[in-house]
């Protein structure tokens, strides 16, 4: 799941991923470099910040992969910084010491993203987004042997906001059912998903978000009382007019 995120301006197209310490490593002319403390990544410098996002025992498998080996993190920290030691920012992590951690990146050598992944056992395993079937958002890389629960599923979905439609049909095909043993769970969900959709528009409130959640909500129970299976899932076309439908009412301004 994602633990935190940060978006860093690198002067000179480097940020240094690891230990709080500085680095002690000669560069070389690939996309990235380690010193058994640090992992340097080459980004796209100038031209705009750099986000790097962190995980724990599971995270996305997307862009290519630069790093998976063990960094020695003291003091239950992982820092990121600029070569220059003008910017830092530290983050609290589950254990120290040496530790396995991967770094992927969306463009090798002009990274414009970057993500971190911790507490990933040596015998993960990589899943589709979603399980259980239907279109892949993407692939996840997960220490679940027995797979990720709904709940986790839906929040990798929810991890972002490129690719709004797929990420929202996807999450909309992981909601819960209703039911009696936990009532007010599809509220609470759905509750969920408002708060991601206020970030789709600068002037969408939370009070408008809530609106449109509960619109959401609504249209799913009828997608699941409707589905000719006779098995209250929602379908995958069923997912991907509800998110439709959301994202064309949050551009007309509704």
């Amino acid at each position: 799941m994602l633990t935190g995120a940060v978006e860093v301006y690198a002067n000179h197209g480097v940020l240094i991923v690891g230990s709080t310490g500085w680095p002690e490593l000669e560069r070389n002319d690939g996309p990235a470099d380690a010193d058994g403390r640090h992992v340097v990544v080459k980004t796209r410098g100038q031209v705009a910040h750099t986000r790097v996002s962190f995980w724990s025992e599971s995270m996305p498998v997307l862009g290519a992969l630069v790093f998976d080996g063990d960094l020695d993190l003291e003091g239950y920290t992982i820092c990121v910084g600029d070569i220059e030691g003008l910017r830092r920012w530290t983050q609290r992590i589950g254990r120290t010491g040496s530790q396995r951690v991967i770094v992927r990146v969306d463009d090798p050598g002009y990274a414009s993203r970057v993500d971190v992944g911790l507490d990933i056992s040596s015998d993960a395993q990589v899943r589709p987004l979603p399980a259980a079937g239907g279109p892949v958002l993407f692939n996840v890389l997960t220490s679940e042997q027995n797979g990720m629960n709904l709940s986790d599923e839906r929040g990798l979905a929810l991890d972002g906001h490129d690719s709004p439609h797929a990420r929202l049909a996807t999450a909309i095909g992981l909601l819960s059912d209703r039911s009696p043993l936990r009532p007010g769970q599809d509220g609470y969900e759905a509750g969920l998903i408002a708060e991601w959709l206020r970030w789709l528009r600068t002037d969408l409130d939370r009070a408008g978000a809530v609106a449109l959640g509960e619109q959401l909500r609504q249209m799913v129970l009828i997608a699941r009382t409707d589905n000719p299976a006779g098995d209250r899932t929602v379908a995958p076309d069923d997912a991907a007019r509800i998110a439709q439908t959301i994202l064309d009412a949050i551009v007309r301004g509704a």
